[in-house]
């Protein structure tokens, strides 16, 4: 169905898509990834991006966890306070500014809050959707994620900001890894999320609950892809600071939608005879996130 044609610049349409071709990255053979914005009224091209770097959103451990509970929320967890569709917004807006990050130092967004609405799929996006991210970037701002700089008769600027929320510059932990030192590199390990996140439309209908589990199951396989994982309920509120709603809904959803498995794992038993106790462990889908579009996974 062809959307209405309009007047100039008042609805825009964007396209991320693989070129099937590859080209020298730092002396690695890469398909780029193209991104582009067309305006429906005049079908010009409004922007263009051509990307070679990482597939992924680079998220750091220290943004997902605390190593001690006397420490202040871990920035996941701050995101998501409040609860409703504030927190996920907020969690998936940030989530996007990393992954178009591509690996940079203090990347600057010029993007209409439209165009963000449309990327993570949001309801309305030229109005109730718009308005969700305008106060999504409000709260990022005011709590030091990001840094908005507003233009008069043009969006805003959004600088990125370092993802513990103390207003830091923004620095990207796969180019501060080549050169840090070891204690560096402990505070700069990251988890990957996979492009399939949006490009799927995964952003679009996962709760703030699933990503945030999705990305605690990330963080504790500690890039063993096929490590299974239990969360007990206290670590989750000791190093995570996620509660026990947040971490059952966010599991259970994980695997209606076939991202991850369950299955019972016998506790150790004594020499004696002892009531048979098990515990639930989980496994993260190997790119469960690239391999289906929400809703087509195995078992729907």
């Amino acid at each position: 169905m062809a959307r209405p044609r309009g007047w100039r610049n008042q609805v825009w349409e964007t396209d991320h898509v693989q070129a099937p071709v590859l080209v020298d990255v730092d002396c690695v053979a890469r398909k780029p990834w193209i991104t582009w914005f067309t305006d429906c009224a005049t079908n010009a091209i409004m922007g263009v991006a051509v990307a070679g770097g990482a597939r992924t959103a680079a998220v750091r451990h220290r943004f997902i966890s605390r190593s001690s509970p006397d420490e202040q929320a871990p920035p996941l967890a701050r995101l998501l306070r409040g609860g409703g569709r504030g927190g996920s917004a907020r969690l998936k807006l940030y989530l996007s500014m990393l992954w178009l990050s591509r690996n940079e130092d203090a990347p600057l967004y010029t993007y209409p809050a439209h165009q963000w609405a449309l990327l993570m799929g949001l309801d309305d996006p030229e109005r109730s959707g718009a308005l969700r991210i305008q106060e999504a970037i409000r709260w990022l701002d005011r709590e030091g994620f990001v840094s908005q700089e507003r233009q008069q008769g043009a969006p805003s600027h959004i600088r990125l900001l370092s993802d513990t929320g103390d207003g830091r510059p923004y620095r990207a932990p796969g180019l501060t890894m080549r050169k840090a030192t070891k204690q560096e590199k402990a505070a700069n390990l990251y988890v990957q999320l996979a492009a399939g996140f949006w490009t799927k439309g995964w952003v679009a209908h996962l709760s703030g609950a699933t990503i945030a589990m999705y990305l605690v199951l990330l963080h504790e396989q500690m890039g063993e892809e096929n490590k299974s994982v239990w969360i007990a309920p206290r670590m989750g509120q000791e190093r995570f600071d996620l509660s026990d709603e947040t971490r059952r809904k966010g599991l259970k959803e994980l695997v209606d939608q076939s991202l991850a498995a369950v299955r019972k794992r016998p506790l150790h038993q004594g020499l004696f005879n002892e009531a048979y106790r098990t515990r639930n462990v989980y496994d993260l889908t190997p790119r469960g996130l690239d391999l289906h579009e929400y809703g087509h996974g195995p078992g729907f």
